[in-house]
């Protein structure tokens, strides 16, 4: 009689050692889960921060070459940061009208000068066209469909790799922006 007993308080104490055990082992497993979604959640606001600089761009028409020339010194920082080169993951080029600007060769303040207040850039639309310049309201209504072209992504880690200017060549449309009119678009 006395050995049962022992025997099913040696048996109490191995379950309740199980039970403590498997306790500890899920709480594990949860405190594991948890930090995953944080920092999943951190990496990709992290991620929509970055890209943010450049998809603010996106389907205007209205991009001061000034705007073009922070894009291109924030990529050369962004490169620089992350040791990028081109084909890297975290490597991001600006181009413009086809050709990069993110080569040794290309100086920015010599760009700027040639490009102060003559010369807008688009992004990311097709079809552009201006429909109507509106002196009494001081806008500009153009016609554009949206594409994303202009932009591409890593499929890794989904970061911006590249983003596509492309030169304003009607004076009219420069000449107003100039002036201090808005830009409307309409699809």
């Amino acid at each position: 009689m006395e050995n049962a007993s022992k025997a099913l308080i040696i048996a109490g104490e191995v379950l309740i050692g199980v039970l403590i055990l498997s306790l500890a082992s899920y709480m594990i497993i949860q405190f594991g889960n948890y930090s995953r979604n944080v920092n999943s959640q951190i990496s990709e606001a992290e991620i929509r921060q970055f890209n943010v600089h450049f998809t603010n761009f996106s389907g205007r028409a209205n991009i001061s070459a000034q705007d073009v020339a922070s894009l291109i010194n924030y990529a050369n920082k962004s490169n620089s940061d992350y040791e990028a080169q081109p084909g890297d993951d975290f490597y991001v080029d600006v181009l413009i009208d086809g050709s990069t600007m993110l080569r040794p060769d290309v100086n920015i303040n010599s760009f700027l000068n040639s490009n102060r207040n003559t010369t807008y850039y688009y992004c990311n639309l097709t079809a552009f066209n201006i429909d109507d310049i509106n002196d009494d309201t001081r806008e500009i209504t153009i016609k554009a469909n949206n594409t994303d072209a202009d932009i591409t992504y890593n499929e890794g880690t989904s970061l911006v790799t590249s983003i596509h200017f492309h030169s304003i060549t009607d004076p009219d449309y420069a000449n107003a922006l100039l002036n201090g009119y808005n830009t409307i678009r309409k699809n």
